[in-house]
């Protein structure tokens, strides 16, 4: 009788996301992923699967996932990350189109896409203990229950300006120079002021998704 429900669940859960267009997809997987619905279904994930707003996107241990947003940003989680798209609106207009998501554990990587090049303000990733606004192409992290650094990396192309700002009830700050990042030690601390980190900080942070980033098919380049 459970399996049964849990096999309908499934059923009503991919019916409703059908109906609405994808967010993104599944361009690259190691390991074990799954989507989670709001209202608790739970769904595998496999390489070319769609990804829907709402949904919560949990990798397991020793594996890692690229999702891929029409817009061509690009999410990648680490090993054991937690991460919800928030919402995903895209050809629409300037002022209509916008895309959001909430990390919520592990480690991170992103990159962003069209949306954020023609209004910036239109993407905004969200932390446990702060806000990450964007305006600049690529960033990296690491998110705990109470704790996140957040580390501006080089721009995907040479000499585009770059930068980010990280807030929270407590403070703000911008960080404009790839390799510097923020660090906020708990909920109740403002983002720290931004410092150079070291390489072996970035590398340590990024392992898991270097590994992706190999197997990764090649990706036709937006215009």
């Amino acid at each position: 009788m459970a399996a049964a429900l849990l096999a309908l669940l499934a059923f009503v859960h991919l019916s409703e996301v059908s109906a609405q267009p994808a967010a993104a997809t599944v361009s690259s997987l190691r390991g074990e992923a799954v989507a989670l619905s709001r209202d608790g279904v739970v769904r595998g994930l496999s390489q070319g699967a769609e990804v829907y707003a709402a949904e919560r996107i949990q990798t397991r241990r020793d594996s890692a996932i690229t999702l891929e947003f029409a817009d061509g940003s690009v999410f990648d989680l680490g090993a054991d990350a937690t991460m919800r798209v928030d919402r995903f609106s895209y050809r629409r207009s300037a002022e209509e189109d916008s895309i959001g998501a909430s990390v919520l554990r592990g480690v991170f990587r992103f990159v962003s896409g069209l949306i954020a090049r023609a209004r910036p303000r239109s993407m905004q990733v969200q932390l446990s203990v702060a806000t990450i606004g964007i305006r600049g192409t690529q960033v990296t992290g690491e998110v705990g229950p109470d704790s996140a650094t957040v580390i501006l990396l080089e721009p995907q192309e040479p000499g585009a300006a770059t930068a980010i700002e990280v807030s929270n009830a407590f403070g703000s700050v911008v960080v404009d120079q790839p390799g510097w990042g923020t660090e906020i030690p708990d909920a109740n601390s403002p983002p720290s002021p931004p410092r150079r980190m070291g390489l072996q900080t970035i590398q340590n942070l990024t392992r898991t998704i270097q590994q992706i980033q190999r197997i990764r098919p090649p990706q036709p380049r937006l215009r």
